[in-house]
């Protein structure tokens, strides 16, 4: 049964996800010259990728911590990283703007990476200084103008789904922005197929308390990474826990 479910899964996303494309094409040709934070646009995004989840009957979406989320203001989000879904999925995330920060290979993925540019995300190359410095300057103009930055900064996909060492650089851009911190954490990104079938799973998105501007600009930044990876990773153990 979970194949023909699968079957069918993929055969519906595959022509919704094309049909979107068309439309987000035309939503950026109409919009592009006014609405430089592509406002419009995440909006018809964040239809697309809430829709990926609720078209499967085997998954269902469970978000916790909405009251730590003003949505009047901007933040640099950080949220560890298991699988591909993880961006998505981060659009549960209500009504705030956000750009994301990914890795420049993702840019040359058919469809979805085309869909990136057109949203104007920051693209990232590892271990290269440019990339850190467009980072900053690309990522402080944004929040400037109401934007949030969202960045993995494991900086890439786990492998076992634990959480992996983090990078600088969410917590340097929070600094030179004078932003919060916002953590979240997600969990089930990694486990919803078995083999070529999707099982029954719960995907879990949590955010967290933010960290006060003024307590991004007081830690050192190895001092403030530590406290956002330790936080982290308590509250993906407390997620697993209560399975």
């Amino acid at each position: 049964m979970n194949g023909l479910v699968t079957v069918f899964y993929f055969l519906v996303l595959a022509i919704w996800s094309v049909a979107y494309f068309l439309f987000v094409v035309l939503v950026f040709a109409l919009t592009v010259a006014f609405d430089k934070e592509r406002l419009l646009l995440h909006k018809v995004s964040r239809v697309w990728a809430k829709s990926m989840f609720l078209m499967n009957p085997l998954w269902k979406i469970r978000f916790e911590g909405r009251e730590n989320l003003d949505v009047d203001k901007n933040y640099v989000i950080t949220v560890n990283h298991q699988s591909m879904l993880d961006i998505p999925l981060l659009y549960v995330l209500p009504h705030i703007n956000f750009k994301w920060v990914a890795k420049r290979e993702v840019y040359r993925w058919p469809l979805f990476g085309q869909v990136l540019w057109m949203h104007g995300d920051i693209t990232v190359e590892q271990g290269a200084v440019k990339s850190r410095y467009d980072l900053i300057r690309k990522g402080t103009a944004h929040l400037g103008r109401g934007t949030s930055i969202i960045i993995f900064p494991e900086g890439t996909r786990s492998k076992t789904g634990e959480i992996g060492n983090f990078k600088e650089g969410a917590f340097l851009l929070a600094k030179e922005a004078g932003v919060e911190i916002l953590p979240c954490v997600i969990d089930g990104t990694k486990t919803p197929f078995k083999g070529w079938k999707t099982v029954p799973n719960t995907f879990t998105v949590k955010v967290m308390k933010p960290i006060p501007a003024e307590l991004v600009n007081t830690l050192g930044t190895r001092e403030l990474m530590g406290r956002v990876r330790e936080t982290t990773v308590t509250e993906l153990k407390e997620i697993r826990n209560k399975r």
